[in-house]
């Protein structure tokens, strides 16, 4: 009787990438990652676009305004390029593209992202970061996305308080061999029964939350050797701080 020869079942690569992206707890929370992540590059993508017309349609056209509404366009389109490929390299374990590089510029870069929402809440955005500019050593695509989240978590937190001044402090100091960030909003604090599920994905407090921002941030600071938790804040709000290994 003749043997027969089975030829390897070709796995079909849809598939393949799915299961690699088991990490992330399956297409679902791959595909809330995506969404989550480009929301805010997407609105000051089509605030800056607006605001561009805008100055063109002044009589004469404000030609400078448009030229630096238009390069905030550019700017929020490559973070979200940029992002778009980060989340993907997580969702796949990709290592990092690690490289040296100063805190302070990243939150400047990021600082156009921001400008919109801190100005619609009345928000005062204060830095108070180390001195002498010191060197990080981690993937700058990934920084900028744990501080956009944690910033823009602030920022939300904020959005019902009255009665006092909004304000959203980042602060860094070098401790021995690790940097150690935090961002305080002075906002209503965050409740205890929902403290302990913050970092779950697809958990959020917030009625239109997506509940991936601080999953997507323990995950980066844990890859990258660093550690992420929060505190409540004094008098009010709350703190979250996070550390990475300094080089």
């Amino acid at each position: 009787m003749a043997s027969m020869h089975y030829l390897p079942q070709q796995q079909d690569p849809g598939l393949a990438q799915a299961q690699r992206m088991g990490g992330m707890g399956g297409m679902g929370e791959f595909a809330a990652s995506v969404a989550h992540e480009v929301r805010q590059p997407l609105a000051a993508i089509a605030l800056n676009a607006d605001a561009a017309l805008r100055w063109l349609d002044h009589d004469p056209p404000r030609l400078d305004e448009a030229r630096a509404a238009l390069a905030l366009v550019a700017s929020a389109g490559s973070h979200a390029s940029a992002v778009l490929r980060s989340v993907h390299g997580l969702a796949c374990h990709a290592p990092g593209s690690h490289a040296h590089f100063v805190a302070d510029d990243a939150v400047q870069d990021l600082l156009p992202l921001l400008r919109a929402p801190l100005q619609r809440h009345a928000i005062d955005l204060q830095t108070r970061l180390a001195p002498g500019r010191p060197l990080l050593h981690a993937d700058p695509v990934q920084f900028r996305q744990v501080l956009l989240n944690l910033l823009m978590n602030a920022i939300e937190a904020l959005q019902g308080t009255s009665g006092r001044p909004r304000t959203v402090l980042l602060s860094s100091r070098l401790d021995g061999g690790v940097q150690h960030f935090s961002i305080a909003d002075n906002g209503a604090g965050i409740a205890p029964q929902a403290a302990g599920r913050l970092y779950h994905a697809l958990y959020s407090s917030k009625p239109d939350g997506m509940g991936m921002g601080l999953a997507i941030c323990r995950r980066i600071l844990d890859a990258h050797g660093g550690r992420l938790w929060h505190a409540p804040g004094a008098p009010h709000g709350s703190v979250f701080h996070f550390t990475l290994p300094a080089p």
